[in-house]
């Protein structure tokens, strides 16, 4: 399995970096004999043709990005370690179905964390670095304030959580659990992409103060009733939790890839992988749309 995945990832790389339009990609050794079933020959070449047509752009999709984070983002040790953490909670949740699993790829706990789950936190920190790089132009995008906000079905409920909270005889939790509500009374980053709560409540909390406190508000069809208090409306006091708010919205991805897939020239010519890639993900071939025009100041500089 692991000298699969290794013609896979050569291949791929020869796929990429090949310099002539409509190329396909020259596997070195390609007639080499693998293995020989009765009178059928398999060759380097059929085994990686196969590979590629099953896995061919999802590979070159993940590793694209994975590449450029690995020379954007140092490696902590604390990313490790949560790598580290998170195979061994696949163990415990899974047993010995996943330590069989591991034992079939070749694989230990920490050779599939440095493998498999620490480049998944290098390309979610990569955004997070576009985030912070960007993050004064993207709060004008997506306007984060944070607060705390509590639903319930019911206005009784709303109204009597509301006067506990107003008196501080109880936490928002407890405000919450006392009267039949779900929500975690947690402080939380809200933008202008935020769908999870109704349209009327976040429109009442953008135009609070800090210093109005909390607030029932119902929704638009009557069907929740809102208690709701305003905790910022500073990026800069919650600059760490708005990153990770602003990085997880979609277009912010598409917008740090992008950026970052044209600072390392990223191009495709095999015309298969093309092909495979621009059915699986268009936006990652970047070959294929205008390069952006530049601001005055950038311009300047």
């Amino acid at each position: 399995m692991n000298s699969m995945k290794k013609l896979m990832c050569a291949g791929l790389a020869l796929l990429m970096l090949a310099g002539c339009k409509d190329a396909t990609a020259a596997l070195a050794n390609s007639k080499e004999t693998l293995m020989t079933v009765g009178d059928t020959t398999v060759t380097k070449g059929d085994l990686y043709n196969m590979m590629f047509a099953s896995v061919g752009a999802n590979t070159a999709n993940t590793d694209v990005m994975n590449r450029i984070a690995a020379q954007e983002i140092e490696v902590t040790e604390e990313m490790k370690e949560e790598a580290l953490n998170q195979v061994q909670f696949y163990t415990m949740m899974y047993g010995d179905q996943f330590t069989e699993f591991l034992d079939s790829m070749g694989l230990t706990e920490d050779t599939y964390a440095e493998k498999y789950i620490l480049p998944n936190t290098l390309t979610s920190k990569l955004v997070e670095k576009y985030t912070e790089e960007n993050f004064d132009s993207l709060c004008g995008s997506f306007d984060p304030l944070k607060a705390i906000v509590l639903s319930f079905t019911t206005e009784d409920d709303a109204s009597a959580a509301l006067s506990a909270l107003k008196d501080g005889s109880v936490t928002p939790a407890e405000a919450a659990k006392d009267n039949n509500s779900s929500s975690s009374g947690s402080e939380e980053v809200i933008t202008m992409n935020t769908t999870s709560y109704d349209s009327a409540a976040l429109s009442v909390l953008r135009s609070m103060s800090v210093d109005d406190g909390w607030t029932e508000v119902p929704s638009s069809d009557g069907a929740t009733f809102y208690v709701l208090k305003l905790v910022s409306h500073d990026p800069a006091e919650f600059k760490e939790d708005a990153v990770k708010a602003i990085s997880g919205i979609t277009a912010v991805t598409n917008e740090s890839n992008e950026f970052y897939l044209r600072k390392y020239n990223f191009h495709v010519y095999d015309i298969n992988l093309y092909n495979g890639l621009k059915e699986l993900n268009p936006d990652i071939l970047i070959q294929d749309k205008p390069a952006p025009t530049p601001t005055p100041s950038a311009e300047a500089e």
